[in-house]
């Protein structure tokens, strides 16, 4: 009889999932930078206009998304590899993941809050 192990191959969609993160921050990132400096002259009408426009609101949303999605996996890896006792492991990839959300939704409420 053949046992399974559980999670058996997880770590592969997870390897994948970090390099379209650090592809998407490429991409958007050097749109953001395209954006920022066609915002020229550096003040603050030129950049708050800039940020009126929804595709710069978007890049700016991806790149943010994408760095904590990309922040969560390695810091997850690390945190598996090198805290072995659980009752410390899983409160601390608890803290992480929920400061990281957080950075998702602040940024969310931000570009899109309606305060501009």
């Amino acid at each position: 009889m053949r046992k399974t192990i559980a999670g058996s191959h997880s770590g592969t969609g997870w390897w994948l999932a970090q390099r379209i993160s650090a592809v998407i921050l490429l991409l958007a990132g050097a749109g953001l930078l395209l954006g920022f400096w066609s915002a020229y002259p550096f003040n603050y009408t030129a950049w708050h206009s800039a940020f009126q426009q929804s595709f710069i609101k978007l890049l700016v949303w991806l790149v943010v998304a994408s760095l904590c999605l990309h922040a969560w996996i390695g810091l997850r890896d690390a945190l598996m590899d090198y805290v072995k006792p659980i009752a410390l492991r899983l409160p601390m990839n608890v803290m992480v993941l929920l400061v990281l959300v957080m950075c998702v939704v602040w940024v969310t409420a931000i570009l899109w809050g309606g305060n501009g």
